[in-house]
């Protein structure tokens, strides 16, 4: 009787285990679906989620938003947006064959190269600046500061005093292998209503803009959607 009832709390913990990973996953795919219909509502331009999944297959799934805040939705505070999904690679092979049918249109750079990296936070100060980031570069693309984004591989914390307040940021590892590929990004400011917001001279024409496209590291077997408009 002893072994029928643990075999019995068992069969309830595994239950469990798979109606919670159920969970986590229909919260993944309301999730993704919301942000395919509400990035979009304070600037012009249209699709820049149009390249992330259709759906999400598992609950392993590592999530980076940062909305705008800006008219019309909201008063000016951030007139800034970025979206991420970081993703097992092995699960979304077909997807991103499609991505990649065409790769001359894709532009593909090392995440250690000298690129024209984006960091959102730090377009209007200089809280937590990073040497690498928001300067222009010939014949380069927009891409995002992938130390923002959680790939699970650690990551170091940094603290700043300013006027008796303190701030903290994360700055997480990334993948060694880490390859980026730039689908679509325009230089221009897209939004509905501009907040004339100070930028970086050191950025030129791509004081504003947008970008989107997928990152791939092999030995982590990761995929990562991203889309950002600044």
């Amino acid at each position: 009787m002893v072994h029928v009832r643990l075999y019995l709390v068992l069969i309830i913990f595994f239950m469990s285990c798979n109606n919670h990973e159920n969970h986590l996953l229909k919260q993944a795919n309301k999730l993704l679906t919301k942000q395919r219909s509400g990035f979009t509502k304070d600037y012009l331009k249209e699709g820049l989620l149009v390249h992330f999944p259709r759906k999400i297959k598992n609950n392993k799934v590592s999530y980076f938003s940062y909305p705008a805040s800006c008219p019309p939705t909201f008063e000016c505070s951030s007139q800034f947006g970025e979206r991420c999904f970081i993703l097992d690679k092995s699960d979304y092979k077909l997807e991103m064959k499609e991505l990649l049918i065409d790769s001359s249109q894709i532009y593909k750079y090392d995440n250690y190269e000298v690129n024209i990296i984006i960091k959102m936070t730090e377009l209007r100060g200089e809280r937590f600046p990073v040497e690498k980031c928001n300067k222009w570069y010939e014949g380069k693309l927009p891409i995002p500061y992938f130390e923002n984004y959680n790939f699970g591989l650690g990551d170091v914390q940094e603290t700043v005093e300013i006027d008796g307040q303190v701030y903290c940021e994360s700055i997480y590892t990334i993948p060694s292998d880490l390859q980026v590929y730039v689908i679509d990004a325009q230089p221009g400011d897209f939004w509905k209503v501009s907040c004339n917001e100070i930028r970086p001279e050191s950025l030129r024409e791509w004081k504003h803009g947008y970008s989107r496209g997928i990152a791939l590291s092999d030995s982590e077997n990761i995929i990562v959607y991203w889309a950002m408009i600044w």
